[in-house]
């Protein structure tokens, strides 16, 4: 079993992801505030605890080829939704609010730097489980 198929890495790549894919769409919400009608969207997050509850259900050993392997938990693309409730809605139709999008993108920002340290901390994990010296 490879470092990229333990259920781990598979679900900090997943978090990775979303958060990578969020930023653009808070970033549009932002550029569009003042255009009239335009609806604030934002990234729909995979259900982490549907992933935890899978692979606590299955055994991951594999002893022999003839088992089954671990299937992968990265889906395609995460969905772009409208965003339903928000602070508050201009005359114009328009239902982004700066501060809320703000606060989205600096907590997406913080989130995608501890799912980033957390990989950087199991790979480190892995290397020194294989005899790699530690780098830096």
């Amino acid at each position: 079993m490879g470092f990229f198929e333990f259920p781990l890495t598979q679900m900090i790549d997943e978090k990775l992801r979303y958060h990578s894919q969020r930023m653009p769409v808070l970033a549009q919400n932002v550029a569009n505030a003042d255009t009239p009608g335009y609806k604030a969207k934002d990234v729909q997050a995979p259900d982490f605890k549907k992933m935890v509850e899978a692979n606590q259900r299955l055994a991951i050993a594999r002893t022999s080829p003839l088992h089954l392997s671990s299937s992968t938990m990265l889906s395609a693309a995460l969905a772009v939704t409208l965003q339903e409730t928000t602070y508050e809605t201009n005359p114009n139709g328009n239902n982004v609010s700066i501060e809320e999008q703000v606060q989205k993108v600096s907590m997406n920002a913080s989130e995608y730097q501890l799912a980033l340290n957390l990989h950087e901390s199991v790979d480190k994990m892995f290397n020194i489980a294989i005899g790699m010296p530690p780098k830096g």
